[in-house]
């Protein structure tokens, strides 16, 4: 059967939970705009089986002397997938200059497991501070300091630098190493740009480009191409679909309104 964490997983896209360390590509940092809202719907076969959002407050934060944008990520299962009860949240407050994460957290709800936790990044330092909730003390502890590489982005800042990529000027063929740090640990993969190719999302036909992360060998996904994002090839270059084919089936992300 399709695992809880799966989805919560997939709400944000393995691809896309990632940002670039190949300095040589160029990123447009403006694709971000304060009070920008995307929804998308999750298929597990014919099954509507979930929904995400993306939303970018309005506001400006600081976070010590950084001005920061808020970013909140949900994802939820619905209608005959409630049966695998998802209610989770990512909120990160990232750079609004380089979309540097500098401050996250998530509030998980997968059927009995329930986890708060939140991660301080210190970029001089190269530092993750990792503190989950103590439901006894009824507070934050700190639970483990991580090293990181340079340059450092949770999954939600990933989501939106993969966005700014200027894949316009890529080469269909090229392939980027990107690194995030997720669930307490670093990770490097290598993703391949595949051109540009038109791709029909409720009945309107999209001209997207297409891009394959190298998926390390694990037990949930089904070989190392098992994944597809596509992107919008406009300015905003929003993500529009992400395929993931699993052992179980494939799970379908696309994008429902903007």
């Amino acid at each position: 059967m399709l695992k809880i964490h799966l989805l919560s997983l997939l709400v944000l896209g393995f691809t896309i939970s990632v940002s670039p360390s190949n300095t040589k590509y160029e990123l447009n940092y403006s694709r971000i705009k304060p009070g920008e809202k995307l929804f998308y719907t999750a298929h597990w076969g014919f099954l509507n089986i979930g929904s995400a959002s993306t939303i970018v407050d309005n506001k400006l934060y600081k976070i010590g002397s950084t001005i920061c944008y808020k970013i909140d990520v949900e994802g939820r299962t619905n209608g005959l997938a409630k049966m695998f009860y998802v209610r989770d949240k990512w909120t990160a407050y990232v750079d609004s200059s380089n979309i540097l994460t500098h401050k996250s957290s998530r509030s998980i709800r997968e059927g009995r497991f329930t986890l708060d936790e939140m991660v301080e990044f210190d970029h001089d330092n190269k530092k993750a501070t990792v503190k989950v909730f103590d439901k006894t003390k009824k507070q934050f502890q700190i639970k483990k300091i991580y090293d990181t590489p340079e340059n450092i982005r949770d999954i939600v800042a990933g989501f939106m630098v993969v966005r700014m990529i200027e894949l316009d000027r890529t080469k269909k063929g090229s392939v980027f190493t990107i690194n995030g740090f997720y669930e307490d640990e670093g990770y490097k993969i290598d993703v391949v740009y595949h051109g540009i190719e038109i791709i029909k999302v409720n009945n309107k036909s999209i001209k997207c480009h297409k891009i394959k992360p190298i998926v390390p060998k694990n037990s949930i996904f089904d070989g190392q191409n098992s994944i597809e994002v596509w992107l919008s090839n406009d300015e905003k270059q929003n993500i529009i679909r992400i395929k993931a084919k699993m052992f179980v089936g494939s799970i379908l992300f696309e994008l429902a309104q903007s």
